[in-house]
């Protein structure tokens, strides 16, 4: 299970659709109703151990608890009880309730829009991804949408964060890729005794996001101003992957990825082969629903993981940010001619 929902501890809610795994709870607001049903308690309880017969307290350590006894009725007596870490006696929970109110402090008054919401992993991990107004990002004829992720785990592997990312986060890819994607406007809040989920200036978040929105469109026109030709935008993709393979050669596989990023650089969904930004959108049609997610060898799910998260994702983020570095471009330009050469 790639999205990590493991039922039935795990609740995904969502203003868009039942999403691509088919398992969120589609509904038109996620509130208080909803959030009542993730806001588990989390029991902190000594770490005893049973040595020779004895009872041996770790007192360094405590052991955490999901407690859903008193809110989720639907879960049998031996589900209600969830181990979710043991982490050391330091260690301060943040549970999702904090997050939420968290994103209610931060946004209420702005009238924003909770996109979806749940929790992963069997309850270890919890995020929220937010509309607050001022997501549509106009590129041409495209669109893209960016939200304000809030997330969190019980496990010691993430800190409360909060981020702009142009990806909704709706399963443990889209999370991971969340992270991947995000800009640098953010926080983070660790899990120790400093704890503070209090954003203490508003305004000055919330217009650097919007800052940051608008840095995106700067780069999507940067893109879209700069000519580019079939050769060029061939030699192009080559050299990004002599970039990535550090090769000065290219092996049938990447030839292949290469001469396909191409081929939609003109005749890809809304392209006509003549900028940067015609590459970069071949480039991630190809890593999302192209021959680089394995598309024609593997079954759909596993092309859906590799688009959102696997080496499809990566590859999306590494080639735009090659196409927008005037130095990195032009390297990859002159080494995938050369490979090209070789090649031929």
């Amino acid at each position: 299970m790639a999205h990590k929902i493991e039922q039935p501890w795990d609740e995904v809610y969502s203003v868009e659709g039942t999403e691509w795994h088919r398992i969120a709870t589609h509904i038109p607001v996620i509130g208080e109703d909803q959030i009542k049903r993730l806001s588990y308690p989390i029991i902190e309880s000594p770490a005893i151990v049973q040595i020779d017969g004895r009872s041996v307290n770790l007192e360094s350590y405590k052991v955490l608890v999901a407690d859903h006894r008193n809110i989720r009725p639907d879960l049998t007596d031996d589900q209600q009880l969830v181990p979710l870490h043991i982490p050391k006696a330091g260690y301060k929970v943040i549970d999702n309730r904090q997050v939420w109110d968290c994103m209610i402090k931060a946004f209420n008054d702005l009238g924003v829009k909770v996109t979806s919401m749940g929790t992963l992993e069997r309850g270890k991990k919890f995020f929220i991804s937010v509309d607050i107004g001022g997501s549509e990002i106009k590129m041409n004829k495209d669109r893209f949408r960016a939200y304000v992720n809030f997330i969190t785990s019980h496990d010691g592997e993430l800190a409360m964060s909060v981020f702009d990312s142009l990806i909704r986060i709706v399963c443990m890819n889209t999370l991971i890729a969340s992270q991947d994607a995000a800009g640098e406007v953010g926080f983070k809040a660790y899990h120790t005794k400093n704890a503070d989920l209090a954003i203490s200036n508003l305004g000055e978040l919330f217009n650097a996001i919007l800052k940051g929105r608008a840095a995106i469109a700067e780069v999507m026109t940067y893109l879209a101003g700069h000519k580019c030709d079939n050769n060029e935008a061939l030699a192009m993709a080559a050299g990004y992957f002599c970039l990535e393979t550090d090769k000065a050669e290219l092996s049938t596989r990447t030839m292949n990825a290469a001469q396909g990023i191409a081929t939609l650089f003109s005749r890809g969904m809304g392209n006509n082969g003549e900028t940067l930004y015609d590459l970069a959108n071949g480039a991630t049609e190809f890593w999302t629903s192209g021959e680089g997610t394995g598309k024609g060898k593997t079954d759909a799910g596993s092309r859906t993981y590799r688009s959102i998260l696997g080496s499809a994702a990566v590859h999306k983020q590494a080639f735009v940010a090659m196409l927008a570095n005037d130095d990195r471009r032009k390297q990859a330009l002159q080494l995938g001619k050369q490979a090209l050469a070789l090649a031929s």
